[in-house]
C-alpha cells in the first residue's frame, strides 16, 4: 500500500482545516435571518376640519397675517380680457397668446430678434378668464416658475422640433409659423413665409423646462447656444398685460390657423 509522506498529510490536513473554516463562515453568513413581509395592515385616516378644531391661536394668527397681505396682492386687477382663453391642441387662444408674447419679448431682448417662440400646452394650468384679470389669475395660469430661455438652434434641429409637434398634435408656437400636419407628420412648415433652412441658425424663445429637452423637445439639447434669463414666463406675461392696460388696450387672442391638422376622409 502506498502512503503519502507525512509532510503531504499535514499539508492536506491544513488545507482541509482552512476549507472547513471557510465553509463554517459561509454557513454562518448564510444563516443570517431573511425577512419577508407576511402581513400588511393599516387604517384610513380622514383628513378633515376636525384636526383644525380648536385652531392653534398663534399659528392661525401667523397664517392670517400672510394671507391678508397675499390676498391683497393677488386681487390686484392688472388688465381686462376680451374673452375666456383655454389651452389645448393643436392651437388655442391661450397658447397662441403666450407664444406671441414670448416672441415679442425675444424681439425686444435679442440683438437680432427672435425667429420663433415655443411653449408646451401644459405650461398653462388654468384658463384666463373673461373680464378683469388679476395677478392671482396669472399665478393660476402660469403656476410653474418656468424661466424664459433663449436658444440658438440649427435649422435641422428646428425641423426635428416641428416633427415632434406633428407627433404630439401641436402645442404653443408663435404666429409667424405655419405648420400643416397630416398623419402625425409634417406636411408643410414655414417660418415667416419661408421653408426652414437647415444650414442656418434660428433664435428660439422658450422656457427652461423645454430647453432641457422635456415634453418631446429633445432636439433643443443640441442647441448651439443657450441663454437662461432667470425671468419667469409668469412675470413676462404680467408685465405685458400691464403694458397693454397702460396703452388702453384689452387682452385679446385669435385662432389664426398657425397649426392645421389635415384629416383623411
Amino acid at each position: 500500500m502506498n502512503r503519502k509522506p507525512f509532510w503531504m498529510t499535514n499539508a492536506s490536513f491544513a488545507m482541509s482545516a482552512a476549507s472547513m473554516l471557510l465553509l463554517a463562515v459561509t454557513v454562518m453568513c448564510a444563516c443570517k435571518p431573511v425577512y419577508r413581509v407576511t402581513e400588511i395592515s393599516g387604517t384610513f385616516v380622514q383628513m378633515d376640519t376636525s384636526y383644525d378644531l380648536p385652531p392653534h391661536e398663534k399659528m392661525q394668527g401667523f397664517v392670517n397675517s400672510y394671507k391678508t397681505a397675499l390676498s391683497k396682492e393677488m386681487n390686484i386687477v392688472i388688465g381686462k380680457s376680451v374673452q375666456s382663453m383655454d389651452y389645448k391642441r393643436p392651437e388655442s387662444l391661450l397658447t397662441n397668446l403666450t407664444s406671441d408674447v414670448m416672441k415679442a419679448y425675444g424681439d425686444e431682448h435679442l440683438p437680432n430678434g427672435a425667429d420663433i417662440a415655443v411653449i408646451n400646452v401644459h405650461g398653462h394650468r388654468a384658463t384666463l378668464p373673461e373680464g378683469n384679470v388679476t395677478v392671482g389669475n396669472l399665478y393660476e395660469t402660469y403656476s410653474f416658475d418656468n424661466a424664459i430661455t433663449f436658444l440658438e438652434v440649427k435649422g435641422s434641429d428646428l425641423n426635428r422640433i416641428f416633427d415632434a409637434y406633428a407627433h404630439i398634435g401641436g402645442a404653443g408656437i408663435s404666429g409667424n409659423v405655419r405648420l400643416v400636419i397630416e398623419d402625425s407628420k409634417v406636411k408643410n412648415v414655414t417660418v415667416d413665409g419661408e421653408p426652414v433652412d437647415e444650414s442656418r441658425h434660428y433664435n428660439v424663445v422658450t422656457v427652461d423646462y423645454l430647453a432641457e429637452g422635456n415634453d418631446h423637445m429633445g432636439a433643443f439639447r443640441n442647441a448651439v447656444s443657450c441663454i437662461y434669463t432667470g425671468i419667469t414666463l409668469r412675470d413676462v406675461m404680467i408685465d405685458w398685460i400691464k403694458g397693454q392696460t397702460r396703452q388702453g388696450k384689452e387682452v385679446n387672442s385669435a385662432l389664426d390657423g398657425r397649426i392645421k391638422i389635415l384629416t383623411t376622409e
